[in-house]
C-alpha cells in the first residue's frame, strides 16, 4: 500500500489530500473532487510527500503526476513478491526514473534485471540470474545446468551496479515500451471477473488504440477508459467481448444481436448482478432467461436485478412432483412415506399451486414468479403472448 499526499498543482500547500494506492475508484474520485480535478489524462497533481514508503517511491516527491497513472502503477506493484519489488526499486533508482510512465513500463521489464542481495551461495546466484534472463526454464534442462559457473561468470564481469537493495545486473534483455503514456496496457488486477471488454478506437493509418475493462467495474472506470481513447462515449468504439464467467448466451446477445458499444453500461450492470450469484443461482438464472426469452440486453438486466423474486426448483417436471414437494416443504420434513400417495392428491394440489403461481415447468425444473415488479411482469406478459401466438392463438 502506497500513501501519497498530493494537491492540485496550482493550489496552495494546505489544500492537500492523502490517498492510499491502490484505492477504490469511488474513493479516488472523491479525493480528486476535493482537489478540483476531474477525469483527465493530464498531470495536474503535485506530489507533496510520499508518506509510508521506505525510499523506493521518494523520487515522485515534488513531481507532477496523473492520479490514474499512479493507481495503475500501484496495482501492478501490488502483485510483486519481495524480490520483484526490490528489483523494481533498485532498477528505478539505478536508471534514475522519476516519471510514472517510465515506472509503469519498468513493471513490464523486470526480466531485464537480476538483483543479488545474498552472495552466500554462488549456485543460487547463477540460477536467479538465468531465471530472470530467460523467465522460464524447463525442469529437465535445469537439472543439467551448471548454475555455479553462471554465477561465477556473472560476479566476474564487473557489470553490477550497487544499490541500497543489492547489486543489480543487466540480463541483456531489451526493454519494451508497453505503456505509451495514454492507454493502459492489458492488466487485470483482480481475478474471477465476469467478462473482459476491449475498446478499440482509430484506424491503421492514424494508429489503433486499445483500452481494457474488467467487468463488473465502477461506471467511472468506463468513463476514464473512454477518455483515455480521446472520446466522449464508447459508441464509436469497436468492441471485443471475452466471457470468462458469464454464459455464452449473454455474450451473443451483446455481440451478435446488439452493439456492445451502445449497451456497455447494461452489460456492466448484468455482470455485477451475475457475480453475486453462486453456482446454483447461476444455473437458476440461466433457466429463468431460457423460460422468459428476453429480447434485449435491458431485458436480461431486469431479470438479473429481480432474480430473487423468482422461485426456481431444479429437477421438478410435473404438477404431481411439485405437489409432493410443496407438501413435504410445508411440514419441514423431506423424508416422505410413499404409502401416503394413495391418500393425498399431490397432482391436484400441484396443479392448483402452479395455476395460482402462474408457474411453468422447464427442462431445468419448476419456475414461478412471485414478485410485483412491473418491468418483469411485462416481460412475462410478452412471453405468454408469444407462446399463444406460436400456438395459433392470436390475442
Amino acid at each position: 500500500m502506497l500513501k501519497i499526499k498530493m494537491r492540485r498543482h496550482d493550489a496552495p500547500s494546505y489544500r492537500t489530500v492523502s490517498i492510499e494506492f491502490p484505492a477504490s475508484e469511488p474513493d479516488l474520485q472523491e479525493k480528486m473532487k476535493e482537489l478540483g480535478v476531474g477525469i483527465t489524462t493530464e498531470k495536474l497533481c503535485l506530489v507533496d510527500e510520499v508518506q509510508n514508503d521506505h525510499g523506493g517511491w521518494q523520487a515522485l516527491a515534488g513531481t507532477l503526476v496523473n492520479a490514474d497513472e499512479v493507481q495503475y502503477l500501484a496495482k501492478r506493484m501490488d502483485s510483486f513478491d519481495k524480490n520483484e519489488l526490490n528489483t523494481f526499486y533498485a532498477a528505478a533508482e539505478h536508471e534514475n526514473m522519476t516519471e510514472v510512465k517510465d515506472l509503469i513500463n519498468l513493471t513490464f521489464n523486470l526480466h531485464c534485471y537480476a538483483l543479488v542481495s545474498d552472495f552466500s551461495d554462488i549456485s543460487t546466484i547463477g540460477q536467479r540470474y538465468e531465471l530472470c534472463r530467460r523467465m522460464a526454464i524447463p525442469a529437465n534442462e535445469m537439472k543439467n545446468m551448471d548454475f555455479a559457473a553462471i554465477g561465477r561468470r556473472l560476479l566476474g564481469n564487473n557489470k553490477g551496479a550497487v544499490t541500497p537493495y543489492g547489486v543489480l545486473y543487466p540480463t541483456g534483455n531489451t526493454p519494451e515500451q508497453v505503456y505509451n503514456g495514454e492507454q493502459f496496457p492489458e492488466y487485470n488486477w483482480r481475478s474471477g471477473d465476469a467478462a473482459t471488454v476491449i475498446l478499440e478506437s482509430g484506424d491503421y493509418h492514424g494508429g489503433i488504440k486499445y483500452e481494457y475493462l474488467y467487468l463488473p467495474c465502477w461506471e467511472v472506470e468506463i468513463e476514464k477508459a473512454v477518455n483515455r481513447l480521446g472520446l466522449e462515449s464508447p459508441h464509436p468504439c469497436a468492441t471485443h467481448l471475452e466471457c470468462e464467467g458469464m454464459s455464452e448466451q449473454f455474450c451473443r446477445l451483446f455481440t451478435e444481436e446488439y452493439p456492445l458499444s451502445e449497451h456497455l453500461y447494461t452489460l456492466n450492470s448484468l455482470a455485477r448482478s451475475y457475480m453475486g450469484f453462486d453456482k446454483q443461482a447461476r444455473g437458476d438464472f440461466h433457466a429463468i432467461v431460457e423460460m422468459v426469452q428476453p429480447k434485449t440486453p435491458q431485458d436480461v438486466a431486469v431479470l438479473a436485478d429481480n432474480f430473487y423474486e423468482f422461485t426456481v426448483i431444479p429437477g421438478l417436471t410435473t404438477p404431481m412432483e411439485y405437489g409432493a414437494y410443496k407438501t413435504m416443504d410445508s411440514t419441514g420434513e423431506f423424508i416422505f412415506d410413499e404409502n401416503l400417495e394413495e391418500y393425498i392428491d399431490f397432482k391436484g394440489y400441484g396443479e392448483r399451486c402452479v395455476q395460482n403461481e402462474n408457474g411453468s415447468f422447464t427442462d431445468y425444473g419448476y419456475i414461478a414468479y412471485r414478485g410485483c415488479t412491473p418491468a418483469v411482469e411485462e416481460l412475462l406478459r410478452q412471453k405468454d403472448v408469444q407462446s399463444m401466438e406460436m400456438g395459433g392463438m392470436k390475442l
